[in-house]
């Protein structure tokens, strides 16, 4: 037969509780909104300032890969930042290469 649990007495200490590891766990960090205003930033800069548009695009970029987080509007940005500057430089290009009558 097994005895009964014995209360602490004289010179007797209960078990320690387990550890729960200091102050306790640190909430979870929201994700920030740098990314998705930069990247809009970047769409916006595509007609004003394209390699504005690129260098944002990419910062947006490596944000949200450090946030774990979907990257597709930052390669919007700049892609795009790419696309609309080559443009710009054929068209400057064949505007200055074309005889003027």
């Amino acid at each position: 037969m097994a005895s009964p649990p014995q209360e602490p007495g004289p010179g007797r200490f209960e078990p320690m509780p387990p550890y729960q590891g200091g102050y306790g766990t640190p909430p979870p960090q929201q994700p920030s909104k740098a990314p998705l205003i930069l990247s809009i930033v970047g769409i916006v800069c595509w007609f004003l300032f394209s390699p504005g548009a690129i260098a944002l695009g990419l910062i947006a970029q490596n944000q949200y890969r450090k946030q774990g987080q979907r990257d597709t509007l930052a390669k919007v940005a700049w892609i795009g930042g790419i696309v609309v500057l080559a443009v710009g430089i054929i068209l400057v290009m064949t505007h200055h290469s074309a005889p003027h009558s």
